[in-house]
């Protein structure tokens, strides 16, 4: 984890500077950060200019955390009355803003390389928007339905369940019976349906066994419209974070326990009874990844991955690595970064030591911008949290501070050092 303690008495120097209370000495430490990187100044601008408050106060008002704010106030002996105080002082709600940006990481990056260059852009970055709720859903007979387009409520009808599409763009299938083939059923031979988000797409559905997977852009699941009676089985191109919901086999052919849930990606079987995790198999990338937030999983993987050639379970926080290639290799990294493995599903760009080469990756799927390198690729590495909600300008805004520059040509974007 992150030692915020820094963010922390940078916030309160700024929340005290906004307050018009700042004490000399603190005055001489806050000049002094703002004045050992233009980062720092940049960092310092942004936090205390109002058009940027306002938005990260739009966006604070509405989401309720209630616990966020508790934590902050512990931190910075922030000593305020009720919230309805709050909003009857305007500086205050731009103290919490600023305090806000900085502990959630949105500003705060700390580049392992400082550079005290100043913005150097070949051409200045377009608003690329962010990615959007869109997929689209391929039925067994072939039938195409694009879900961004399609209203809210019953889409479709398949076997024994009705697929519908939630306001909040979610897709259900309510099974009228059993989500799993029963011995006497005549649906032995079940079809299957493809959910594919494009790049700059996500979505989320829930299957017919009431497992619920959220996918990450540019990538497909595979699923049956009925499970049968002893596996549930779906494959997996790209990313996706699973909560598999536990079935009991309820004694059928004389079995008892669970029916196993297993995923297909690049490779590698992920085996699962119940739990919760995430896997990036994207074909751009080196390593397929399996973090386990919850439960155990057995990872396969081999010619024939079903039979395990290469095999091990992880427990809570651990990472199952598969390098690709002519000769596999499977390892567990125990002690892995699960906040920036599923960082994508909680709406936000999380880096550790990251490349940007990774990182651009990243942004080419969700902005839906084409990517090259010109010349030597900046060694640069990145740390920092941001959300995935901001237009791409600001992203680029943060990256230039490290001498990364950028051209903009329709959806291209070139990189250079």
């Amino acid at each position: 984890m992150e030692d915020f303690r820094e963010y922390f008495r940078q916030s309160e120097w700024i929340v005290k500077h906004l307050k018009g209370e700042l004490s000399d000495q603190e005055k001489e430490e806050l000049d002094r950060w703002v004045a050992q990187s233009e980062h720092n100044r940049a960092l310092f601008e942004k936090l205390t200019g109002e058009e940027i408050l306002d938005l990260e106060l739009k966006r604070f008002a509405s989401s309720g955390k209630s616990e966020a704010w508790d934590r902050i106030v512990a931190e910075t002996n922030i000593r305020s009355a009720s919230q309805t105080a709050y909003r009857g002082r305007r500086w205050i709600w731009y103290a919490s803003a600023a305090v806000i940006l900085l502990v959630s990481g949105l500003f705060t990056y700390r580049f392992f390389q400082k550079s005290t260059v100043e913005n150097r852009i070949v051409q200045q970055p377009a608003d690329f928007v962010p990615g959007t709720s869109k997929a689209v859903l391929t039925l067994a007979d072939a039938s195409q339905i694009n879900l961004d387009d399609a209203g809210s409520g019953e889409i479709a009808r398949q076997a024994d369940a009705i697929i519908t599409k939630t306001a909040d763009g979610q897709l259900v299938y309510n099974a009228s019976k059993s989500p799993v083939s029963s011995v006497e059923s005549t649906d032995s031979n079940p079809g299957f349906n493809t959910i594919r988000t494009p790049r700059g797409g996500k979505y989320r559905v829930i299957l017919p066994d009431g497992s619920k997977v959220w996918l990450n852009a540019a990538s497909s699941l595979k699923y049956p419209t009925r499970f049968a009676e002893n596996e549930r089985k779906v494959e997996l191109m790209g990313e996706a974070y699973f909560e598999i919901a536990k079935i009991s086999l309820r004694g059928r052919n004389g079995k008892n326990g669970t029916i196993p849930f297993r995923v297909r990606s690049a490779g590698q079987v992920v085996e699962v009874l119940g739990t919760h995790f995430n896997i990036n198999s994207y074909s751009d990338e080196k390593t397929v990844k399996t973090t386990l937030l919850e439960g155990s999983v057995r990872v396969l993987t081999g010619k024939q991955p079903e039979t395990g050639s290469l095999s091990l379970i992880l427990k809570p926080g651990e990472q199952a690595q598969l390098a690709t290639g002519n000769k596999p290799k499977l390892q567990v990294i125990s002690r892995a970064n699960v906040e920036e493995a599923v960082a994508w599903k909680n709406g936000q760009f999380q880096f550790k030591d990251t490349d940007i080469q990774t990182i651009m990756r990243q942004i080419s799927r969700w902005y839906d911008v084409e990517v090259e390198f010109q010349g030597k690729v900046p060694e640069t590495k990145y740390r920092g949290r941001i959300s995935r909600d901001v237009p791409l300008s600001q992203l680029f805004q943060i990256l230039q501070t490290s001498g990364v520059n950028f051209k903009i040509d329709g959806r291209k974007i070139t990189v250079k050092s």
